[in-house]
């Protein structure tokens, strides 16, 4: 891991050093079930008594206001967890995820869940370091959108993208889930019209590329320059 990343930034790995078994053992408990492109698998304020593991496509995991305002808190990859807050004794559940494209999900109930972690405590580990990193990236947005201009806080989700869902090909990072101009915006508690004006600006620079929905980083070094500085050059 790159010192400069944080480490709320990677990959969440469930049986990270739990061994074969703790693997076994969770998916001997687990429905697996398939959702299309747009389906809904969480709905706020439905009850809460499931986890639910990604193995393949990709989530979205967002907030919804009475007018319709999202707030999108991260995109969830195969490997990933959501529907934590079930374990904390959450009865219902906050938030609403979404799939972006065709997507495969185990869910197990929050009693064979914590069967699981008691007999695989490493599971448990795991759980408190990912529930610690999405801790840290709502802190981050909270702090982002009182302190950091509109340009910093989209450098950082910009990064953070190219981290997560980023591949390297002719020099440029290619990130591979499509997002939307509005759907970053969301993320970043702006407008879409600032966020095109910005993205356009970034590519101007030669920082990043664009084409459509998808984008390729060229210069990290740049957009780091931006959210510690707080502003554009």
């Amino acid at each position: 891991m790159d010192e400069s990343t944080p480490w709320y930034w990677e990959p969440f790995d469930l049986f990270r050093n739990a061994g074969a078994d703790a693997s076994t053992a969770f998916f001997e408990f687990t429905v697996k079930q398939k959702y299309s492109k747009g389906d809904y698998i969480v709905i706020a304020n439905d009850v809460g008594t499931r986890i639910f593991f990604l193995e393949e496509g990709i989530v979205k995991v967002f907030n919804l206001s009475p007018n319709g305002t999202q707030t999108i808190f991260w995109f969830c990859v195969p490997g990933d967890v959501f529907g934590a807050g079930a374990i904390s004794g959450s009865y219902f559940q906050s938030v609403y995820a979404q799939a972006v494209e065709s997507s495969t999900v185990h869910f197990i109930s929050r009693a064979n869940f914590e069967k699981v972690m008691k007999e695989h405590p490493q599971i448990a580990i795991n759980m408190i370091r990912l529930l610690g990193a999405r801790l840290r990236l709502a802190c981050d947005s909270m702090v982002d959108v009182s302190e950091q201009k509109a340009e910093s806080r989209l450098a950082r989700v910009l990064l953070r993208l190219a981290h997560n869902y980023g591949r390297r090909a002719g020099g440029k990072v290619e990130i591979r889930v499509r997002v939307s101009h509005q759907e970053l915006a969301d993320m970043i508690g702006s407008s879409r019209q600032t966020v095109n004006a910005l993205l356009h600006e970034f590519s101007d620079n030669g920082w990043i590329h664009l084409k459509g929905r998808t984008f390729s980083i060229i210069s990290q070094g740049d957009l780091q320059k931006i959210i510690d500085m707080g502003r554009t050059d």
